[in-house]
């Protein structure tokens, strides 16, 4: 019998390649564009107030459109779906080249809330393609490779947009943007999802259609499902925290300037990339794996509030994704496993809500914390508060099975 790793997983599952391959596509082409947006705005205003309201256009439509996306993966083909939000977001990608001067931000502002609301609306139908493009026996290895491409896409897409930028100026990464969601749209186009089962026959052969339950009553129904949303609602207060301090670290704490931001996310990147190929190692027991892992990143970030060198930060944040990885794999699986498929689109549509919201607010309460502590101190609150909710989570999945 061969034993199952990645590798096989990925040889196997030929029609999840097509979705791994688009989605990495046009993660990329995001990536060139908000490093290229952000320094559009920086260069015309110099203001960093409007970098802020760009970041909260951007959440916004999570808040109120990513339900609604689980909403048509759930009732539409969600294939159909993800071309369709590629095709219409490529147009969006590409107008900012169009701006010139203050006059124009309005266009970049514009760009920037069609595309949010593009990724809103892709989120949910994408994460409810998996389970239902692969085999269960799958899931687990097919979570670890997507841990693969989130660490690609933060590597290569951070890095090569900056490069881009600098050596061909800001007109190249949005139209590169642009054409990697047409590329996404027609890699697409070569997949198959299979939709769920909503009808079944009744003992006159006849065809009878499966009411659509309540997404809000089958969760308030689930004490695992309720869990699942507390995670998403609390594990992204701590994250969005630490997103900020990775920056803060490189440009006030060791003075390393832009380039040694590009390495703390060449690192993050890197990390998760790492954590996929321990899945072997994450057969049983996914629930005491996942808070386990959530424990050592607030270890994690304990450890950071001491460093004394640049290098010793770097291997920190390094650990810092690397178990965060892992945590993600345990966590999207136990998820995909417990979701019924029916429901799948709209449970993502809700938790990509939950949690964008939940970072957005984080993000933003990290700058008013900086005020008050220094970075080496809110690091280590934020060791304690991962800590605190791993010993809160173990409470709540005392008594309920999964995983």
């Amino acid at each position: 019998m061969v034993k199952m790793n990645n590798w096989i997983a990925w040889k196997q599952e030929q029609n999840y390649q097509k979705l791994f391959w688009s989605g990495t596509v046009s993660g990329i082409g995001n990536r060139f564009t908000q490093v290229a947006t952000l320094t559009l705005i920086y260069q015309i205003t110099g203001s960093g107030f409007l970098i802020g309201i760009l970041f909260a256009i951007r959440m916004l439509p999570f808040l109120i459109l990513a339900p609604i996306g689980g909403i048509l993966a759930d009732r539409f083909p969600k294939r159909k779906v993800l071309i369709m939000v590629d095709v219409i977001r490529m147009p969006f990608a590409i107008a900012p080249i169009f701006v010139h001067g203050p006059e124009d931000l309005w266009i970049l502002f514009t760009s920037a809330f069609i595309l949010a609301t593009g990724e809103a609306l892709y989120a949910p139908a994408r994460m409810a393609s998996i389970p239902e493009t692969v085999k269960q026996d799958n899931l687990l290895y097919i979570n670890a490779i997507e841990q693969i491409m989130v660490g690609g896409v933060l590597i290569l897409g951070s890095s090569a947009g900056g490069i881009i930028s600098y050596l061909f100026g800001l007109h190249l990464p949005f139209i590169l943007d642009g054409v990697g969601f047409l590329c996404s749209a027609y890699i697409l186009t070569k997949m198959t999802v299979q939709q769920p089962v909503t009808a079944t026959l009744n003992e006159n052969s006849n065809i009878v259609t499966q009411p659509k339950k309540s997404i809000w009553k089958y969760i308030f129904g689930s004490s695992a499902l309720m869990i699942f949303i507390i995670i998403e609602l609390t594990m992204p207060i701590a994250n969005g925290i630490d997103n900020v301090l990775i920056s803060v670290y490189a440009l006030d704490v060791f003075d390393m300037g832009d380039l040694g931001v590009g390495f703390m996310y060449a690192m993050m990147g890197l990390g998760f990339v790492l954590s996929s190929f321990l899945s072997n190692m994450l057969q049983r027991k996914l629930v005491l794996l996942m808070v386990v892992f959530i424990a050592f990143e607030g270890l994690g970030h304990i450890f950071l509030s001491t460093a004394t060198t640049f290098a010793y930060a770097l291997f920190i944040v390094l650990l810092i994704t690397f178990v965060g990885g892992l945590s993600n794999i345990c966590l999207s699986t136990i998820i995909m496993t417990t979701v019924p498929r029916s429901m799948q689109g709209r449970f993502f549509g809700i938790t990509a809500m939950i949690s964008n919201t939940s970072l957005g607010i984080s993000m933003g309460l990290a700058g008013f914390l900086l005020e008050t502590f220094g970075p080496r101190t809110l690091s280590f609150y934020v060791g304690i508060t991962y800590i605190i909710l791993t010993i809160f989570y173990t409470f709540l999945f005392r008594k309920v099975k999964v995983g």
